[in-house]
């Protein structure tokens, strides 16, 4: 699987990637709702009195059990290191939807890796969250505003949702836990996809706004930080899924209404 951050494929690959989820769960689940998204900024102030993890029936599941007395969490992801402080969870999620819900795949950015240390072998363990007060408030309406009114190109926007304090690991870092804050399978806690569906909503709210100039371009190499150099990505780019779907084109993935999807967010 493509290391997805931070570089030019950010945007395109997220976005067929949460396609792939919703996708499974129709043809597999019987589900035939609409995909939900995490609006960040009707949460910022306290996001375990939100919807999505006031842990009812139909929520993501609660916060994590409080465990007082925790260090933060050293993590290594991406090129870049730091401690994510703890907050107001860090033991299993204790009701809603996936109480008792098992993770199988890491640890791969933080303590204790198990096995190789890669983060692929088999490691079942309850999923824990750990939210937090203070990412959440960088997810604030005005912060939103900041990105998609202050960034006139796609670089641009990109770059800004990507800072290390930016949208995009604010919204993961509010989530926290285990493996919310593992920058490689973070995708093992459910909410993870209603997040990226935020991101991509909010992408494409930018690209509606100037549809002449935002749709069609790219920027960037395919390597985080481009490290090791590698090519400056084009149209004709295939982004790679291994296992999960064919490889789709940066050109395919542009627009929510073009290629293999007609969605629009309400």
């Amino acid at each position: 699987m493509e290391l997805t951050h931070p570089k030019g494929i950010f945007l395109h690959w997220h976005r067929y990637y949460t396609y792939i989820y919703d996708r499974l769960l129709r043809t597999e689940c019987g589900y035939t709702g609409p995909q939900p998204y995490w609006d960040w900024t009707l949460s910022y102030k306290d996001p375990r009195k939100s919807k999505i993890f006031d842990g009812s029936v139909d929520s993501m599941g609660s916060n994590g059990a409080y465990i007082p007395g925790r260090n933060g969490t050293f993590t290594t992801a991406f090129g870049r290191n730091r401690t994510i402080p703890a907050a107001t969870g860090g033991g299993c999620v204790t009701s809603g939807p996936f109480l008792n819900y098992t993770v199988n795949l890491g640890p791969a950015n933080y303590e204790p890796r198990v096995g190789s240390g890669n983060g692929l072998d088999y490691n079942p363990r309850c999923l824990s969250r750990d939210v937090s007060l203070v990412f959440a408030n960088n997810t604030k309406p005005t912060d939103v505003v900041a990105l998609i009114g202050s960034n006139p190109t796609l670089e641009a926007f990109s770059g800004f949702f990507e800072t290390r304090d930016g949208l995009h690991a604010s919204g993961h870092f509010t989530i926290g836990g285990d493996p919310g804050n593992d920058g490689y399978v973070s995708a093992g806690d459910p909410i993870f996809y209603l997040h990226h569906g935020q991101v991509d909503r909010m992408w494409t709210i930018w690209q509606a706004l100037d549809p002449k100039t935002r749709f069609g371009n790219v920027f960037g190499t395919s390597t985080a930080f481009n490290r090791p150099p590698s090519p400056n990505v084009t149209l004709d780019y295939n982004l790679q899924y291994e296992v999960l779907a064919p490889p789709q084109s940066m050109s395919s993935v542009d627009s929510t209404i073009d290629g293999p999807f007609c969605y629009i967010y309400v």
